[in-house]
């Protein structure tokens, strides 16, 4: 039973493989520019961010948000996926690969799959890869996410082995603060993410929490951010990839600090505090362009 007292269905290795199939999604200069300010962008100092806000100041071109890519993969769930329920879902870990920009307008054949599922005993991981390719079915960019299934394991499946990644002992090379407003969660989800957990106290705090906790993907944008600002000069084209695990919620009008370590031949590492000194980002892996 899950925590509401419903059923939860178990996960099996019958799913792996369950794909929604390419499917059209479109997108426009409203959608990325109301979600670069879901997460953060331009508040507090609008004319800071006007590229990823503002679609007609003078001498200022539209650009995308790279992270913008999982807005467009949470539009669909493969088949099997939607038969575990999604009330039950904890999102994990998130990674997104780009081999070029995001348009500010445009369309593309989007197919999203599952390609492994782990028996963690109490509950599964589920992993979802989507995959964005444009009319000419050259690939654009991909998205992956790990999701945990409570009530899902115990089914007799792998469980996976454990990953091995170790922060630089020396201090960050970078540091960058960032605070998100009370109101972040409210406009996030105007991006499509509708979950009450994020904006109705009394739902939350049913489930243990002490009001409406951020989107995980909210703060994972934020990160981005603080990635294009510092090691990507500004420039969003460079960053080709990020990953990271969320570990901890966040709640909205918490300070975010992410630090991040420079590694060789563009490769950098970083990791994203709460205002307590919690992480709440945790493994955080990103490949910057020169």
């Amino acid at each position: 039973m899950d925590t509401d007292g419903l059923p939860v269905q178990k996960a099996s290795l019958d799913m792996v493989g369950s794909s929604s199939g390419a499917q059209l999604v479109r997108w426009d200069e409203r959608d990325v520019m109301l979600y670069a300010i879901g997460i953060g962008a331009g508040l507090g100092a609008p004319a800071r961010e006007l590229g990823f806000t503002t679609e007609n100041s003078g001498g200022v071109t539209l650009r995308v948000v790279p992270s913008f890519l999982t807005i467009l993969a949470a539009r669909q769930r493969p088949p099997a996926l939607q038969m575990l329920g999604e009330g039950q879902f904890l999102h994990g870990e998130q990674s997104v690969e780009l081999s070029r920009l995001l348009p500010p307008s445009g369309q593309g054949f989007l197919c999203c799959e599952i390609d492994e599922v782990l028996d963690k005993g109490n509950g599964a991981i589920v992993s979802i890869t989507a995959t964005l390719r444009d009319d000419d079915a050259a690939l654009i960019g991909r998205s992956r996410m790990r999701i945990f299934v409570r009530g899902a394991g115990g089914f007799g499946g792998p469980r996976g082995g454990a990953e091995i990644f170790q922060l630089p002992a020396r201090t960050a090379d970078v540091r960058i603060v960032q605070q998100t407003r009370p109101e972040q969660a409210l406009l996030y989800r105007l991006s499509g993410d509708r979950n009450p957990l994020h904006s109705d106290p009394a739902f939350a705090t049913a489930r243990g929490f002490e009001g409406p906790i951020l989107h995980g993907l909210c703060t994972y944008g934020f990160a981005c951010r603080a990635l294009i600002e510092t090691v990507c000069e500004g420039d969003p084209a460079r960053l080709r990839a990020m990953g990271g695990r969320f570990r901890t919620p966040v709640y909205a009008g918490d300070t975010l600090t992410t630090e991040i370590w420079n590694e060789s031949s563009g490769a950098v590492l970083f990791q994203t505090i709460d205002g307590h000194g919690i992480v709440a980002i945790e493994r955080g892996r990103a490949v910057i362009a020169g």
